[in-house]
């Protein structure tokens, strides 16, 4: 007896989406806050520790992946799905994860770009943890 499961997948990971503005490679650099980046397999997790609140803002990830948020307060903690980081192009922040096809990429650079005076601005935050598994 023979089993065929023509187009089944155990795992449907979404690999595309619309596409997100391309990285603005043009604006300020800011300052490197120390706000801590945790990345647990398909999470990444951060608590604004600085003594701003962020308004609406673009978290960055890699120069590459983007996502928008709606701010950040002083002392929340955000966490965010992987999958929903996307570039310019709609390919979608390989997350990893238990039933994962692709090979998870690392969280290397975290920015979020938000404004001041007017003006955009791009700022770091320290990644402190890469969990695969």
């Amino acid at each position: 007896m023979a089993l065929v499961l023509s187009g089944c997948q155990l795992f449907n990971a979404q690999i595309t989406a619309a596409p997100h503005k391309p990285y603005p490679e043009d604006i300020a650099q800011g300052e490197v806050f120390d706000v801590q980046v945790f990345r647990d397999v398909t999470t990444l997790r951060f608590t604004n520790t600085t003594t701003r609140d962020f308004g609406p803002s673009v978290i960055w990830l890699n120069k590459r992946y983007s996502l928008p948020i709606s701010g950040v307060a002083s002392g929340e903690t955000l966490e965010l799905d992987l999958t929903t980081f996307v570039d310019e192009f709609g390919d979608v922040y390989r997350a990893g994860g238990f039933f994962a096809h692709r090979t998870p990429a690392p969280v290397v650079l975290v920015q979020i770009e938000t404004v001041e005076n007017d003006a955009p601005v791009l700022h770091g935050f320290v990644v402190v943890e890469n969990k695969y598994d």
